[in-house]
């Protein structure tokens, strides 16, 4: 009996034991069976040959033995490219560069019908090659190694006309290396002791003009503030031969206000004299006269008319 018991238990385990590994299985089976879109791609269903309709986003899909899905990454890409550029003189420099792009999500449908999968190598790449080759022959070698800047904006508007009707954006155009021929070194490398000598020049002549203009400003500020205090003192002179000319002017105006004065005075004390000599005083003033001549020692003869008070002729005897 005890042996029948560990018989049924021992079944009982494996069972349990083979549910559990057919329960695994299922689970692995189907998720192999499914593909994971990640965020920053779009996916393309295509059943037995035909392209679904539908675009599919980040997630999970259930994928059959005759289903498959086409991933397209939305994200910026970079594109390094390596090549042998020629110049306008004819000569060639090894440029490296980096091209930084995008797919349009609405485009891809038509990238995948049209292009395929290599739309990377057969568009992009092939219209960057072009693209920078034609825009370097604008362009001299040792214009290269100073207008980098200008080589890039000019491949970046040329790139993205000619491939944006395809549904790419290209977001960026980074020249990092270029590589020029020994005597373009050279020469660029005199160039620029030149360019540097020049400047040199400039600044040592901006200095000398800078200290020119100083002492010329100093000199006028000199100038200015002499013929300021000259200005001063000849006003000062001014006004005081002014306040000279005043005083002589006001002493002699008080001058002849005082002769003024004193001539009227002088009037007036001889008009009133003239107004208090009377015929009466007259007469008296002459007896007072003849009385000093009559007690004079001296003979005289004293003749009167009748014209003038006294009419004297003396004569000593």
């Amino acid at each position: 009996m005890k042996t029948i018991l560990k018989k049924v238990r021992s079944r009982k385990k494996t069972l349990a034991e083979h549910s559990i590994l057919l329960f695994c299985i299922s689970i692995i089976l189907f998720g192999q069976s499914c593909v994971t879109i990640n965020p920053g791609e779009i996916g393309l269903k295509v059943k037995k040959g035909v392209l679904s309709n539908e675009d599919f986003v980040a997630g999970k899909y259930p994928q059959g033995p005759r289903t498959s899905y086409i991933l397209f990454s939305t994200r910026v890409q970079e594109l390094p490219i390596k090549a042998l550029l020629p110049t306008k003189e004819g000569l060639e420099a090894k440029v490296n560069m980096a091209v930084l792009y995008h797919i349009k999500p609405e485009a891809i449908r038509n990238i995948y019908l049209t292009l395929g999968m290599n739309y990377e190598n057969e568009v992009i790449l092939n219209n960057v090659s072009a693209i920078s080759r034609e825009t370097c022959l604008n362009y001299r070698a040792m214009d290269l190694m100073t207008q980098r800047d200008s080589l890039e904006v000019n491949i970046f508007r040329n790139l993205n006309a000619d491939i944006g009707h395809y549904g790419f954006v290209v977001d960026q155009v980074l020249v990092k290396e270029i590589d020029v021929p020994d005597e373009i070194d050279r020469a660029i490398e005199k160039k620029v002791l030149s360019e540097q000598l020049i400047k040199q020049q400039e600044v040592d002549i901006l200095t000398q003009q800078k200290a020119t203009n100083a002492s010329i400003e100093k000199q006028r500020k000199e100038m200015e503030f002499n013929f300021e205090k000259q200005k001063r003192e000849k006003e000062t002179t001014i006004q005081q031969e002014r306040m000279d000319a005043d005083f002589a002017v006001e002493k002699q105006k008080k001058d002849a206000e005082r002769t003024v004065i004193g001539a009227e005075a002088a009037k007036k004390a001889q008009d009133l004299n003239n107004s208090t000599i009377t015929p009466l005083l007259i007469k008296y003033k002459s007896v007072e006269v003849l009385k000093e001549l009559a007690n004079s020692p001296n003979s005289k003869i004293i003749i009167t008319d009748e014209k003038n008070p006294i009419n004297m002729r003396m004569y000593d005897k």
